[in-house]
C-alpha cells in the first residue's frame, strides 16, 4: 500500500475554484459532520469569521450539538443546531446560495441537513463546496478540495485563507481566527503527535500563535474541562475494556444504560477511545456505542499501516488510515457479533498481505 503524501501544501492557484465560488456567493451556511469535533468546529468558526469580515452573510448550522469542551468556540461565532423544529436554521438553508461542508467528504455525514441541501441543489438554487482531508471522497459537491496529505481540515482552511488574502491583498488572520484554527489543528493531530504532524504543521502552529492563538489556554479549555458525568463515564468505561486475541484488539461497548447511569451523553464518549490504544500490544482499538434511536456507532483506531478506514467503509463509514468510524443501522448486539468476526478476518487478511509483501521483498 502507498502511504499518503504527507508534507505538501496546495498552491494558491489550486485554491482558485473555491475562492471564485466564495467570492461570488453572498449568503453562506457552513456546516460539518454529525458529532462535531475540534477540527470541524474550529475550521467552521475560522472560515465564518473570515467571510463575515468580507461582508458576507454567514451562518453556522450543524446537524448535532456542540460538545461541552468546545462551547467556548460559540463565543467566537454562534453555532446553530439543526433539527426539523429549527425554523431559523431551516430558513437559513432556504435563503443561502452556498453551503460549505468542512471535515467530511460523504453526504450522509451531514445527517439531517442533507435532505434540505439536496432538495435546494435540485432546484438549482444552491452550490455545495467541500473542504476536507479524509480518504476516499464521494462525488456529491460542486467544488471539492479533499487532500488526505493534510493533518487536519484546519490546515487546509489555513492554506485557503492564506491564498484568499493573497488574492485580495488583505490581512484576514485575526487572533480569533488564529485561535479557532489552532484548535482545529491541535485536536486532529493529537496535540501534535500523530504521523501527519510534519515540520510544516509546526510552522503553521507557530504562525497561528504569532497571530494571537494561546496554546496553553486552548489545551486547557479542551482537555481539562471534563464534566462530572463524563468523568463518571470514563471510570465506568475503563473498567469495562476487554483485551482480546492475545492483546491484538482492545474492545469497549458503551450501552444506553451506562450513559443513563452516569448522566452522560454521546459526545462524552469521544475522549475515551484514546485509552483503548494505550496498551502497547494493541493493534486495533474498537469503541462501540449504543445510540438512543437503536443504531450503533463504532469508532476504530489502529497502529502502523493498518487501514481501518477500509473496515469502516464496508459499513458505509470512512475516515483516516489509523482513525475511522461508521454507523450501523441495526442493534448493538448484532453490530458487535458482526464486527468482531469481520475485525478478526480483517486482521488476518492484513497479516497475510504483509507476509507476502515481506517475502517478495527479500
Amino acid at each position: 500500500m502507498i502511504l499518503p503524501e504527507y508534507g505538501r501544501t496546495l498552491h494558491s492557484a489550486e485554491w482558485s475554484p473555491v475562492i471564485d465560488e466564495l467570492l461570488e456567493g453572498q449568503h453562506f451556511v457552513i456546516t460539518t459532520h454529525e458529532n462535531s469535533d475540534g477540527d470541524g468546529l474550529g475550521s467552521e468558526v475560522a472560515l465564518a469569521l473570515a467571510l463575515k469580515a468580507l461582508g458576507k452573510v454567514v451562518t453556522i448550522v450543524n446537524p448535532t450539538e456542540v460538545p461541552p469542551n468546545y462551547q467556548f468556540l460559540k463565543k467566537l461565532y454562534p453555532v446553530h443546531v439543526f433539527n426539523n423544529k429549527s425554523e431559523e436554521a431551516i430558513q437559513e438553508l432556504s435563503l443561502c446560495d452556498v453551503v460549505i461542508l468542512l471535515d467530511a467528504n460523504l453526504h450522509d455525514r451531514m445527517g439531517s441537513l442533507w435532505p434540505h441541501v439536496s432538495f435546494s441543489r435540485e432546484l438549482g438554487s444552491l452550490k455545495l463546496v467541500c473542504i476536507d482531508h479524509h480518504l476516499e471522497p464521494e462525488d456529491f459537491t460542486d467544488v471539492m478540495v479533499c487532500e488526505s496529505y493534510a493533518s487536519s481540515t484546519g490546515e487546509l482552511v489555513y492554506g485557503f485563507l492564506s491564498a484568499l488574502q493573497e488574492r485580495l491583498a488583505l490581512e484576514l488572520f485575526t487572533p480569533e481566527i488564529a485561535s479557532a484554527l489552532y484548535v482545529a489543528v491541535m485536536t486532529d493531530t493529537g496535540s501534535f503527535r500523530f504521523p501527519k504532524t510534519t515540520p510544516y504543521v509546526y510552522q503553521l502552529a507557530g504562525d497561528l500563535v504569532s497571530k494571537g492563538a494561546d496554546p496553553a489556554e486552548m489545551y486547557d479549555r479542551i482537555y481539562n474541562s471534563l464534566t462530572t458525568p463524563a468523568l463518571k463515564l470514563l471510570g465506568a468505561a475503563l473498567s469495562a475494556i476487554s483485551i482480546l486475541d492475545n492483546g491484538d484488539i482492545s474492545w469497549l461497548f458503551i450501552s444506553q444504560d451506562m450513559l443513563k447511569a452516569t448522566g452522560s451523553k454521546l459526545f462524552d464518549t469521544d475522549l475515551i477511545i484514546r485509552y483503548l490504544l494505550s496498551v502497547p500490544s494493541v493493534r486495533i482499538a474498537v469503541l462501540i456505542v449504543e445510540m438512543q434511536d437503536g443504531r450503533t456507532k463504532a469508532s476504530f483506531r489502529s497502529r502502523g499501516n493498518i487501514y481501518v478506514n477500509h473496515l469502516a467503509k464496508k459499513y458505509g463509514g470512512g475516515g483516516h488510515m489509523n482513525a475511522a468510524g461508521c454507523l450501523f443501522q441495526f442493534s448493538s448486539d448484532k453490530a458487535q457479533n458482526v464486527l468482531l468476526d469481520d475485525l478478526r478476518a480483517f486482521l488476518r487478511e492484513h497479516d497475510a498481505t504483509n507476509k507476502v509483501l515481506n517475502n517478495s521483498g527479500k
